[in-house]
């Protein structure tokens, strides 16, 4: 059973019919459910987590379709993990919203999760979030509420950069846009740990990518030596 904590609280209110708070952080890590809960919402929106958490990422897919991610993430020349997320629309609904299914990642690495229905936004980024928590949380010893309060929180900031980009993708030119952040910047809980408080976080969206979603990225390095990613990044749709 899962704990009934969603990554963004504002996501419960694109729910259908009942607001159900999805549990990402595991009680014992048995799967996901969904708790009968009331969400709450952040009272207002602003910028960063409007892109991100109130954006129709999903209009511009239909049922059938499947998107497929590339995952990769890295910790030393020697250590390095490619791995894929499959992302399946499997119904799609007025307003927007879609039912989609999330087989995240394989193996070892394979997170259990619920059907996500009646979602405007991509599931894709609370659980890419998620994971990269849950990985902070293994790799320090710390816990991962407090990784995921951390990287929630600095969303909520006023301070989050947003930047209109342009970028290559399948020979042609997009329109993005890139929302990054470092939640742990000056954190004394990880004052001996800098390679994570120099953690950023990039986040870059588009409408014309299907799924909304480019890139979800977290580094972390200097002088070009990286000490870790991780980076998740539309490879393609099958329709």
């Amino acid at each position: 059973m899962f704990a009934a904590v969603l990554f963004n609280r504002s996501a419960g209110r694109h729910m259908p019919g009942r607001n159900f708070r999805f549990a990402i952080l595991g009680v014992g890590l048995t799967g996901l459910a969904a708790v009968g809960a009331t969400a709450h919402a952040f009272e207002q929106l602003n910028a960063a987590q409007n892109l991100v958490y109130g954006t129709a990422h999903l209009s511009n897919t239909r049922a059938g379709q499947q998107i497929i991610y590339r995952y990769r993430s890295q910790k030393s020349a020697d250590d390095i993990v490619k791995d894929r997320v499959l992302l399946s629309v499997s119904k799609s609904h007025d307003d927007d919203k879609r039912d989609v299914v999330l087989d995240f990642l394989s193996a070892e690495r394979h997170m259990p999760l619920p059907d996500f229905n009646g979602f405007r936004g991509n599931p894709v980024i609370i659980v890419m979030l998620e994971h990269i928590a849950q990985g902070f949380g293994r790799e320090t010893g710390g816990g991962v509420l407090y990784f995921r309060n951390r990287i929630r929180d600095a969303l909520a900031k006023d301070s989050t950069s947003i930047e209109e980009i342009k970028m290559i993708y399948d020979t042609r030119t997009i329109n993005a846009k890139r929302v990054s952040f470092a939640p742990f910047v000056d954190d004394s809980y990880l004052a001996e740990k800098p390679e994570y408080t120099g953690a950023r976080f990039s986040i870059i969206l588009s409408a014309e990518v299907q799924g909304g979603v480019v890139s979800i990225a977290v580094k972390s390095g200097q002088n070009n030596v990286a000490d870790f990613e991780r980076e998740l990044v539309f490879e393609k749709i099958i329709e």
